[in-house]
């Protein structure tokens, strides 16, 4: 009895969500990776009998082909905890722009249970999503809008290894041009998408930014994959205009006992020492690599900090703030 529980219990949690549906040899399959050797006949039955109690819906296709009904929420067997529901409710808040669609639609069921439960436990659970926020640290852009079928094309394809037909319009450009194009990856940053890929034809790789692609379409062809290519490795390089080299630095830098406070508990980077420089003043020293953002970080700052080394960033710190004040000099 035990065994049979199992056993179905785990195929009903590989049977999609209308419109998708799976057939029962392909459910024996997966059974099968998952150590339960059953025979066709088995499922089918299951499947019969199961579908009796529960919102199974099958098509009349041969083979036939199976599905959870399209507004049944997913099966409630657990039940969310409180801390598994309010979780559910900030991914469904926070992470649209960074999740694939196909996931976002493969979450639905536990997003619509989230908020039941969140509607349905009492008001104190009920007041948990006003009592929670996620900022980004610094000023935040506000995101371009991003065609839907092409941002669900886009990930389809980058997750299906599948070439994509893009029509593209670059900043510069006055119309969209089409390419044929082979996903690598995405980059998210802040309110940017970056598609990382290759034009068909060629072995460069390149970003798309995807609020700039006008329409997608997956083609049945498989990607063309280079073997080499570390997606680490090309945001390191400063393919994306974030690094002044990647090598990793040391810091040293005077900062006021005010600016240097949260750096006892947040850490700018390995190695990091804080000791004292004369009055209201400390030095602090720690690796790191060599990017514009560190650059811009201490930037921040103003008169707060003075870099001290190495060389080259005091040289490039001393060059932008002299633009600054020629700047506003006037």
């Amino acid at each position: 009895m035990k065994q049979t529980l199992l056993r179905q219990w785990s195929m009903l949690r590989k049977i999609p969500h209308a419109p998708k549906t799976i057939d029962a040899a392909t459910l024996q399959k997966r059974l099968e990776e998952v150590g339960h050797n059953i025979g066709l006949r088995t499922i089918q039955r299951d499947l019969n009998t199961l579908s009796a109690e529960l919102p199974l819906i099958a098509d009349e296709n041969k083979p036939q082909g199976w599905s959870w009904s399209a507004d049944v929420r997913y099966l409630d067997l657990p039940l969310l905890e409180p801390q598994a529901a309010l979780t559910f409710h900030l991914v469904e808040r926070h992470l649209q722009t960074l999740l694939p669609p196909s996931t976002l639609d493969y979450l639905s069921p536990w997003f619509r249970a989230a908020g039941v439960f969140v509607r349905e436990e009492g008001e104190e659970i009920a007041r948990w999503p006003d009592k929670i926020r996620i900022l980004p640290r610094g000023y935040r852009l506000m995101a371009p809008d991003i065609d839907g079928e092409a941002h669900a094309a886009v990930y389809r394809a980058l997750l299906e290894e599948r070439q994509l037909d893009l029509s593209y319009q670059s900043r510069a450009s006055t119309a969209a041009r089409d390419y044929i194009v082979h996903p690598l990856g995405v980059v998210v940053r802040d309110s940017l998408v970056y598609l990382i890929c290759t034009f068909d034809g060629y072995t460069d790789v390149r970003y798309l930014v995807l609020h700039r692609v006008r329409s997608a379409r997956v083609r049945r062809q498989k990607a063309i994959l280079l073997p080499e290519f570390s997606l680490d490795a090309y945001i390191a390089a400063g393919h994306l205009g974030f690094s002044d080299g990647g090598d990793a630095i040391l810091v040293e830098a005077r900062f006021s006992v005010a600016a240097a406070a949260h750096l006892y508990e947040c850490p700018a980077g390995e190695h990091q020492t804080i000791e004292p420089d004369g009055e209201g003043h400390v030095k602090v020293r720690f690796m790191t690599p060599d990017t514009k953002e560190l650059q811009w970080w201490l930037l921040g700052f103003g008169a707060q900090v003075t870099v001290m080394g190495p060389p080259e960033l005091r040289a490039r710190m001393r060059e932008s703030i002299a633009g600054m004040a020629q700047a506003y000099a006037g």
